[in-house]
């Protein structure tokens, strides 16, 4: 691949787009990206009837196992049109038969009600969210109370070499496990646990909305 490409490519990693695009969310249901998937979701009870979101939700490989968790509403959430049509097409049964559904979206304003879900995940996309503790707050907005939010990551910054993909990704920012407890107290979540891998720079993070909703 010539270094054009590669950086084309690269750049795919916010917000896919086109043939660049759909390799790059295929490439997020991969191999790399299921390890992490699977410890993140090692942190996470799921009650039978779970009402669930998966917020940048890629290629859909992990609303695919939400899926197998829940017998609840599983929906997805991604501003990429590349990434609701691939986790669309990954998930066709479960969206033909109305179990889950996949939203065109900007997590600062999603689209659905006061207290929808029991469960909303973030894998490998607050990299990408600016306004941290205001998307946070839109999260805890959907979120039911006793709800849960979980964040899984495979960069906290414990690793310096990880702070190149921020020279490499326009709009990525790396963010700690204190820069994201902070904000997540900024928006009144409470009962915030945090995980780490360290040699991997792995981190967990989960938090429950423990009162009502802020205005």
């Amino acid at each position: 691949m010539s270094s054009w490409l590669y950086r084309r490519f690269k750049n795919m990693a916010r917000k896919p787009i086109g043939i660049l695009g759909k390799i790059m969310v295929r490439k997020l249901n991969g191999e790399r990206h299921a390890v992490l998937a699977d410890w993140g979701f090692s942190h996470l009870k799921v009650p039978e009837n779970a009402d669930c979101l998966d917020c940048g939700c890629g290629g859909g490989a992990n609303i695919r196992r939400l899926l197998g968790m829940t017998k609840g509403r599983v929906y997805g959430a991604d501003f990429s049109k590349v990434a609701v049509a691939e986790t669309k097409k990954l998930n066709k049964s479960e969206v033909r038969s109305g179990r889950c559904q996949v939203f065109l979206a900007d997590v600062k304003k999603l689209p659905f009600e006061e207290a929808s879900f029991d469960i909303v995940t973030a894998f490998e996309t607050i990299y990408y969210w600016e306004d941290l503790t205001g998307c946070f707050k839109e999260i805890l907005r959907i979120l039911r109370k006793g709800g849960v939010f979980m964040i899984t990551n495979e960069a906290a910054g414990r690793i310096p070499e990880n702070f190149e993909w921020e020279k490499q990704i326009p709009g990525l920012k790396i963010r700690t496990g204190e820069e994201i407890k902070t904000a997540l107290e900024s928006a009144c979540f409470g009962k915030i646990s945090i995980d780490e891998i360290v040699e991997k720079d792995y981190i967990c993070v989960v938090a429950e909305n423990t009162d009502t909703v802020s205005e």
